[in-house]
């Protein structure tokens, strides 16, 4: 095997892309979909901060995902808040925005959006497509093998909404690449910019996120958020 073969093989992952609309919509509520309606325990109010309705964004529901990272295995489906007004978000999770992570989709009905919670002019169900994903040359877990010149070698990183696979770095790693953080974090979804639905994180930006790796952080969820 070559070095760049060796290189490629060391440095991809599959990966589970969304396709925003472009089909018939099943319309079952716990189908992945952006910006329709969210499902949540009976219990639960809508996302909020500081007494702010948030913006739902996206539901995925991992159960029908063809791939799942070993950090999602757990999960059944989450759903994924912000606040738009917001000039950037916070590291973790509540704070401007909220994921919600469900072990089970048993007992989750839809919600009904509050009036004054700001929303999109569109919603779209979505489907998943796998993919074979490759580590951008700044990701934080690239591997070099030993007297391989990886200076000028490029490879594939797949730039769209999905689970596992590689973070698609704009500006650099994520921060949890370069500073420490008890939890650990280590990436394992992102969220495009959707023209379809009208969601554009700044300039043609991408959210990443991370989940907590070490005890008492595994249920905790952090962000990035990257820009041209």
């Amino acid at each position: 095997m070559s070095g760049i073969e060796e290189y490629k093989r060391l440095n991809s992952r599959k990966a589970s892309i969304v396709h925003v609309g472009g089909f018939r919509p099943t319309s079952d509520p716990l189908a992945s979909h952006f910006c329709l309606k969210p499902v949540a325990r009976p219990d639960e109010p809508w996302a909020s901060h500081d007494g702010k309705p948030l913006l739902f964004v996206c539901q995925l529901n991992l159960t029908a995902a063809l791939i799942v990272p070993d950090l999602l295995k757990d999960i059944a489906l989450v759903t994924f808040f912000v606040d738009p007004d917001v000039g950037g978000w916070s590291d973790e999770n509540g704070q401007g925005w909220c994921l919600r992570a469900y072990k089970t989709v048993e007992g989750l009905t839809p919600m009904n959006r509050p009036v004054e919670a700001p929303k999109t002019k569109r919603g779209f169900e979505c489907r998943w497509e796998e993919c074979l994903d490759f580590a951008r040359f700044d990701d934080p877990d690239v591997v070099v093998p030993d007297g391989f010149d990886a200076s000028d070698v490029h490879l594939d990183n797949v730039h769209r909404t999905k689970i596992g696979g590689y973070a698609s770095n704009i500006q650099s790693e994520p921060w949890w690449g370069f500073r420490r953080h008890a939890a650990e974090p280590k990436y394992c979804l992102q969220i495009d910019s959707e023209l379809k639905v009208d969601l554009i994180w700044g300039d043609a930006g991408t959210i990443f996120l991370a989940r907590g790796t070490t005890a008492g952080f595994k249920d905790a969820w952090f962000l990035d958020w990257q820009c041209y």
